[in-house]
């Protein structure tokens, strides 16, 4: 049977019942599906505004932070020597073993050659010196020797600008 047929055969009154009756399921149907989580969902979100704001303000104050420390760490490694610098961290650094050669490249660059390294002490040495000295890597070339870990290391390191 159609739905036409099966509405045609229905009275007067049957009609309205069941047209009240879909009325009201789909008004229930769309409370449920709709309006209720949507406001739990906007209860959700104002219960945590207060901490997210929080946060917001945390970061912004970290971020001065690191540009604070950024103009003062760049400051002091453009006045040093740059070759100087890197020197002092490999001397203290497990790549001293290697017995890694740094060259004059321009006034501001040095480049850093090394074989055999671990992979793991360079790249634990690496981001040392640019987060302790502000010395950047401006580019890197990683070879494999067939070792597992030992690689051969070319690097290009410049002193930090001041943001």
């Amino acid at each position: 049977m159609k739905p036409a047929e099966f509405w045609a055969e229905r009275s007067g009154r049957e009609r309205t019942v069941l047209a009240a009756g879909a009325a009201v399921v789909l008004v229930l149907a769309l409370y449920g599906l709709l309006w209720e989580p949507g406001l739990k969902a906007s209860a959700k979100l104002s219960a945590s505004l207060p901490r997210l704001r929080a946060q917001v303000e945390d970061m912004r104050a970290q971020q001065k932070e690191i540009l604070q420390l950024r103009k003062t760490t760049g400051t002091t490694s453009q006045a040093a020597d740059l070759r100087a610098l890197l020197r002092a961290a490999v001397a203290r650094s497990p790549l001293a073993a290697a017995a890694p050669s740094l060259e004059w490249q321009t006034n501001d660059r040095v480049v850093f050659a090394a074989a055999p390294v671990e992979f793991d002490s360079w790249l634990q040495w690496v981001a040392g010196v640019q987060r302790e000295l502000g010395i950047r890597l401006e580019a890197c070339t990683i070879t494999s020797l067939g070792e597992p870990g030992r690689v051969r290391v070319e690097a290009s390191f410049a002193g930090a600008r001041v943001q």
